[in-house]
């Protein structure tokens, strides 16, 4: 427990921040997808290539690019995913964050589970920061220190089990359907407490970031709720594993390539 605001505020600006992405995982995780109950249509070849480009796109540039370097990768896939993509998804989180991430092929299972086993044997009885990112999903290179400062603000936790959330509700949604340069639209949206641009304190051994309600835990405990900088990014492609869509509610923005906040705290999405 850590009681007092000062030691508080010392331990979310000391403790290394686990960002818990799934890869193609097949098992009990959240998603609803056609793709997450069939093996063939998870592992088909064409899908993880998609989804191996994505990565190498938008979530590992984005976290090479943090300010805040604290962070560990820990990355949730199956055992029965080919060897290929194993080989492939390995080579390239080593390409952008070597000696900064944990690779985790598992059986099926619960992927609450999995990541438990994972923080209690890096972490032991600790609390831990938790985020998740999905594996076609970016952030800006100013989350983590953002992130840390909100979280520092809320009470310290009255007791070992005490959970803490920082939400960030406005962000960007890229449509990379059409995958040639000219056609890829950027848009402005804002979605309270979903699992993108979420932050999570709890202990190793305790409830983790996958195994919450997102929309629903979050506003029980102590949280911050941010409705300032756009702090995530959310791509929309052929193969998306979460129900989203472009509506009415999402505001286009023009010439984003020389939007000052994109060329600023995104700028490895200027690249594509």
């Amino acid at each position: 427990m850590i009681a007092d605001p000062a030691a508080w505020a010392a331990h979310v600006a000391a403790q290394e921040v686990v960002i818990a992405m799934r890869f193609s995982y097949f098992g009990q995780s959240g998603w609803k997808s056609d793709n997450s109950r069939d093996k063939a249509l998870l592992f088909a070849e064409d899908r993880l290539a998609l989804r191996l480009a994505l990565l190498e796109s938008l979530p590992l540039p984005a976290l090479a690019a943090q300010s805040d370097r604290n962070f560990h990768l820990h990355v949730l896939t199956a055992w029965a995913m080919p060897d290929w993509a194993k080989t492939a998804l390995a080579e390239a989180c080593n390409r952008a964050l070597p000696g900064q991430f944990t690779l985790a092929p598992r059986p099926t299972g619960e992927a609450r589970d999995h990541l438990r086993a994972f923080l209690r044997r890096r972490y032991g009885d600790a609390r831990v920061l938790q985020v998740v990112l999905d594996d076609d999903d970016g952030l800006p290179n100013d989350y983590l220190a953002v992130m840390r400062a909100e979280m520092a603000s809320l009470p310290p936790p009255e007791s070992p089990q005490d959970l803490r959330f920082v939400s960030f509700a406005r962000g960007y949604g890229l449509d990379v359907t059409d995958l040639s340069a000219g056609a890829l639209a950027l848009y402005r949206h804002r979605y309270p407490f979903i699992n993108l641009g979420l932050a999570m304190s709890a202990p190793a051994a305790g409830m983790n970031i996958y195994g919450i309600r997102h929309r629903l835990t979050p506003p029980e405990h102590p949280h911050v709720l941010n409705l300032g900088a756009r702090m995530f990014l959310r791509s929309l492609h052929g193969a998306n594993d979460s129900r989203v869509e472009v509506t009415d509610r999402w505001e286009q923005v023009a010439d984003w390539r020389h939007s000052p906040d994109i060329t600023r705290r995104f700028p490895w999405l200027c690249r594509l």
